[in-house]
């Protein structure tokens, strides 16, 4: 096997290669002699870890990649979004315009992070080619890429925003809902609080202890809500209303206003932020893109199936609730425009309205636990990515991955010999562990803290904070995080000298049109929420309780927070390099499989990654200024 050396193009170390041809790799894992005793070197080193990177037979296949989009995009979005949008608009053709917004930005969001997902990070080959290898980590990878200096902003801006922001406590609030609706039981602060933590709870439990069953599920559950959304349309095609669908559809009055209709722009701002919350599930598999299986080959293919299909099912949804519901309902605030729509098509052969309900909420259920399961595989991996960073306390478990099952108990992954296949399930256990916490923290926020503020006399519910929560997440992980990619894929397209152009796969012409339409979209929505509304002070769900501003100032309240992190973070190391004369060393050095020498792509296979502090030599310029330093500080 013919062996090459690589040189880190993003990192500071080079990389070791485990070199060979394709069909051995296939038989058995076959790693240089060197690789083997530098990675058996890392297992003892109680600074370091190994990260074992399932790929092969353990990697998620085409189907699974496509499963994963339909659990994350179909969720509760799909159900609770419509009747925002087709209040705030009051507008049959104004509402129809938002979805199909929401299809432009995601689609042109897809062929950029396709293109970074392929593109970066690079590595430089010894005759100074250079390659990319897919990395899992998403925005935390890109945004590193795009923002290198100040050291750490990128990683403690986006890791701790995410920490946040990456929950499943609003599916897991409309998981508890919709269970207590299809069980015809009331929904009250308890029942909603326990069902919803229990959801958590099984989800963070099974991806800790099996990866296989956690995919199992995720395919199984992805594939019934593909499934539910085909019949609802088979439904909802059976069961049109001809009259409702002319009214609905006249050209002359799709467009036509009604008292309520919007002057300002919040209105319109809102509406498309629920739009882009079900949407906003499309670049998920950038998440996990290290373990797709032959990612150069797959992920592009298999994301745009996959966003494509869901795409032209929440259109066509939506376009049958505005040819079966009277505009009357669609733009009453308060409707529950999925309860009605199947009042108005399953009600037709089930007339009984208690067993509708159920089955409506039954189908809710599904959408929120599918999407609790797959974004809590996913986000933990993110979390884990961010660990393997070192800007959190006690980042080397964060980062590690464990086997946790009740033959082998709970413990780091066992060294393998040299020539054993890919362990296939570790998982990110404390990483869940930290997701967990995370999000259980949120329920009980937005659930007890929605029922505090009740007025004795009143009905509980669970909207003010959970719509509060939806807008946050909307806000601060998609449309900001979406603002700041289409900006730096536009410098990277367009700054001159910038030889992006060439690297890339996509079409110079393609990439910046995609470039520019997803900034646009995305600008908007992040500018337009600002713009009060006399009509609207409070947000449509929150049943009077949140302010119109409540959402996009919780979303940057956590973006200050993230900053405010980093100078601490700073700060702390700074003070650490001068009175204790340590530096805080983080390496992740990765082991490939070339395939053809390397020219053929990159596979890691594994990564090394070492958090250590270490004595600080400081350069010769500065040491003056340090000692003077150190004097004041005495």
């Amino acid at each position: 096997m013919a062996c090459l050396a690589l040189h880190g193009a993003e990192s500071s170390n080079a990389p070791e290669l485990a070199a060979g041809d394709g069909p051995k790799w296939r038989r058995g894992l076959q790693l240089r002699p060197q690789d083997v005793q530098l990675l058996n070197q890392a297992r003892q080193d109680q600074f370091a870890i190994v990260e074992e990177i399932p790929v092969e037979k353990a990697g998620l296949g085409a189907f699974s990649v496509a499963c994963l989009l339909f659990n994350r995009m179909i969720g509760s979005g799909i159900f609770n979004s419509s009747s925002v949008v087709f209040y705030n608009t009051q507008s049959i053709g104004a509402s129809l315009l938002m979805w199909a917004y929401g299809v432009v930005m995601t689609l042109s969001g897809l062929v950029l992070y396709i293109e970074l997902g392929l593109m970066i990070p690079r590595w430089q080959l010894e005759d100074g080619t250079k390659i990319s290898t897919p990395r899992s980590g998403a925005e935390l990878v890109y945004f590193n890429y795009f923002l290198k200096i100040p050291k750490y902003l990128a990683t403690c801006v986006f890791g701790v925003s995410f920490l946040v922001f990456g929950n499943t406590a609003t599916n897991s609030v409309a998981f508890a809902v919709a269970v207590l609706q299809a069980a015809g039981s009331i929904a009250s602060p308890e029942k909603i609080v326990g069902i919803a933590i229990a959801a958590n709870t099984f989800s963070c439990l099974l991806h800790s202890m099996s990866r296989k069953w956690g995919i199992w599920l995720n395919n199984l559950l992805g594939s019934l809500k593909l499934l539910m959304l085909v019949v609802m349309i088979i439904f909802g095609l059976s069961f049109l209303d001809r009259s409702v669908s002319d009214a609905n559809f006249d050209s002359a009055t799709a467009f036509s206003k009604t008292p309520k209709t919007p002057t300002g722009v919040y209105r319109y701002a809102e509406a498309l932020i629920y739009v882009v919350f079900p949407f906003g599930g499309f670049h998920q598999a950038n998440y996990v893109l290290a373990e797709i299986k032959d990612p150069r080959r797959n992920f592009a293919w298999t994301s745009s199936l996959g966003v494509g299909v869901v795409c032209t099912l929440f259109m066509t949804i939506n376009i049958l609730y505005a040819a079966i519901i009277p505009k009357e309902v669609l733009f009453e605030p308060g409707v529950d425009i999925a309860l009605e729509f199947f009042f108005r098509t399953v009600g037709r052969i089930a007339p009984d309205p208690d067993r509708v309900r159920a089955a409506c909420g039954a189908l809710r259920a599904l959408s929120a636990i599918g999407n609790v399961i797959v974004f809590t595989f996913t986000a933990a991996r993110v979390k884990q990515e961010v660990a393997k960073e070192g800007i959190f306390p006690f980042s080397l478990y964060l980062a590690s991955s464990y086997e946790f099952s009740f033959r082998h108990g709970f413990r780091r992954l066992p060294a393998h010999a040299a020539g054993h296949q890919l362990y296939t399930q570790k998982a990110p256990a404390a990483a869940l562990a930290l997701h967990w916490t995370v999000t259980t923290l949120l329920i009980l926020a937005a659930v007890l803290g929605t029922a505090a503020g009740k007025a004795s006399e009143e009905t509980f519910s669970h909207l003010p904070g959970y719509s509060l929560l939806v807008m946050a997440y909307a806000y601060g992980l998609d449309i900001i995080w979406f603002t700041v990619i289409g900006v730096a894929m536009l410098r990277l397209r367009l700054w001159p000298g910038s030889t992006w152009r060439d690297k890339s796969p996509v079409p110079h012409a393609l990439g910046v049109l995609a470039a520019v339409i997803f900034t646009a979209t995305s600008v908007f929505p992040l500018v337009a929420i600002w713009v009060p509304d006399p009509m609207q002070p409070f947000m449509l769900q929150s049943v009077g309780k949140v302010p119109w501003f409540g959402s996009q100032t919780l979303a940057l309240a956590v973006l200050a927070a993230a900053g405010a992190y980093w100078v601490g973070f700073r700060f702390y190391l700074r003070q650490r390099r001068l009175r204790h004369g340590e530096e805080l060393h983080v390496t992740r050095h990765p082991v490939f499989w070339a395939a053809g020498g390397g020219r053929k792509g990159l596979v890691l296979l594994y990564e090394i990654i070492r958090l250590q502090w270490r004595h600080w030599v400081p350069k010769e310029k500065h040491a003056a200024l340090i000692l003077a330093l150190v004097g004041i500080a005495m």
